[in-house]
């Protein structure tokens, strides 16, 4: 049994914060001691006058506190004796965080591919876009603009606010040559997203899909966690190799590629591959998703029109806020086939009903001033700098290196000369504080040749990219 002072001593708390959160937190405090067995069944606690002088808290805290364990049944008053901890109150037991799971279907989700926040000096990893020239005022006004507007009473439409719908839809149709109208196009929390709402509407036991390699890792794992079977195709210069295509589908589902900018090599699927990839997918009753991650920057080529703007209807075109704008934006949208999207939005009515409100009336007030489109006009020129910037130091430092997939997007491919180690060499430069991923990093094949890094030079500055490339040169001098 414990004494007073002991009790006294173990409900020491503080003041937390909420309305009435004196009495709460001594309520709280002494509910945990009495589920956890700290104080038993049966044992007496001081007097309400000793617990309020010893607590440094009004009398009138204390009685609440108690009153409110009395009505949950945790404490019981008999007259003459005071106030105990109920039978059968304490249930000890061990916090729920040291807890097993203890359900035979539970099944333990894959752990997510993705690159971990890590605070270095030099981050080279792809897909961060650079916000040194972001134009948060602006984008501050548009977020007010929105969160003065009254809030409805009902849920947004899955497909999305319409008026956003619409804005995107002109936009694609000016930078993309993509036509589309609002009933076509879902906005969506990422492109990840999309690619989930339609891998459960498409994927069933034994379907499989096919994914470029080396490719987008965690684009994989979506469709291998609603059950799909993972075929891997090589890419090379030209894209992924359309000509390995299986004659026949069979069940695979659909064809997950990045056209624009195959990611992480950086070549884009030239004009004849994507001919035969949709011709493949008509023939065969195929989805093609359209993986369009950083379409928007493009350096120094002619433009190839989106899969989606061929004339088809088997292409589910995706793309995302993330890369021209920030990522913690999470809005993205999808377009593809009238009952394919609206499908899409059904489905996502089950688990997430809506994206955002303030978040898209904010996004379409960017884009509605035209902010959206002279912000990538900027980025553009910017991330060309860089771009220059990159090819420069590496022809300037590494004489072995040959360094490509330069013609857009925001991440380029640097081969090491023969002998050479990328996971050694990325090692090293991790040791030093750059972030390098290896191209093997990104790859299904275990055999794939430990040749080659993967540079994003969006995010990183100008001296960065400098100070980079003679890392590089020193290391595999050594």
């Amino acid at each position: 049994m414990l004494d007073e002072p002991a009790i006294v001593t173990m409900l020491a708390f503080k003041e937390s914060g909420q309305r009435g959160g004196l009495a709460l937190s001594l309520a709280a405090r002494l509910r945990m001691a009495i589920e956890t067995g700290e104080i038993r069944s049966g044992e007496r606690l001081p007097a309400s006058r000793k617990l309020s002088q010893a607590l440094g808290v009004s009398r009138g805290t204390v009685s609440t506190a108690i009153e409110t364990l009395i009505a949950e049944g945790l404490l019981e008053t008999r007259i003459g004796a005071g106030t105990f901890v109920a039978s059968g109150a304490t249930s000890p037991r061990k916090p729920p965080a040291d807890q097993a799971v203890a359900l035979p279907w539970f099944k333990e989700p894959e752990a997510p591919n993705i690159d971990e926040v890590n605070p270095t000096k030099m981050d080279f990893r792809p897909c961060r876009p650079s916000l040194e020239a972001f134009p948060m005022q602006i984008w501050k006004r548009c977020v007010a603009q929105a969160a003065s507007l009254r809030p409805s009473p009902d849920y947004s439409s899955p497909l999305g606010d319409e008026a956003l719908r619409k804005e995107i839809c002109l936009y694609l149709r000016r930078a993309r040559g993509l036509q589309c109208d609002p009933g076509q196009l879902i906005v969506t929390n990422g492109a990840l997203n999309a690619m989930h709402l339609v891998s459960t509407l498409c994927i069933r036991p034994g379907t499989k899909v096919i994914v470029e390699d080396p490719g987008y890792p965690l684009a994989r794992q979506v469709f291998a966690s609603c059950g799909a079977e993972i075929i891997p195709l090589p890419v090379d210069n030209e894209g992924l190799c359309v000509d390995l295509l299986p004659k026949r589908a069979g069940k695979i589902a659909f064809v997950c590629v990045t056209p624009s900018h195959q990611f992480p090599t950086g070549n884009r699927l030239s004009l004849a591959r994507r001919h035969a990839l949709i011709n493949w997918a008509e023939r065969n009753g195929v989805f093609v998703i359209e993986d369009d991650y950083d379409g928007e920057f493009r350096y120094d080529v002619p433009p190839l029109s989106p899969l989606a703007a061929m004339d088809n209807g088997c292409v589910l075109y995706v793309g995302t806020f993330s890369k021209t704008m920030f990522p913690g934006l999470r809005i993205g949208f999808a377009v593809g086939p009238k009952p394919l999207i609206e499908a899409m939005a059904r489905n996502r009515a089950f688990a997430e009903y809506a994206p955002n409100d303030l978040n898209q009336r904010a996004l379409l007030n960017f884009i509605q001033d035209r902010h959206y489109e002279r912000h990538v006009q900027r980025m553009r020129r910017i991330y060309s700098e860089k771009r220059r910037c990159l090819v420069d130091a590496i022809s300037r430092d590494n004489k072995d290196a040959w360094i490509g997939g330069l013609e857009s997007g925001l991440n380029a491919l640097l081969t090491l000369k023969a002998g050479v180690s990328a996971r050694k060499v990325s090692e090293t430069l991790k040791s030093r504080g750059a972030l390098v991923p290896t191209l093997a990093r990104y790859s299904v094949s275990t055999d794939i040749e430990d040749s080659a890094l993967v540079i994003g030079y969006a995010a990183p500055t100008l001296q960065q990219i400098d100070i980079f490339s003679a890392m590089v040169a020193a290391r595999w001098r050594n």
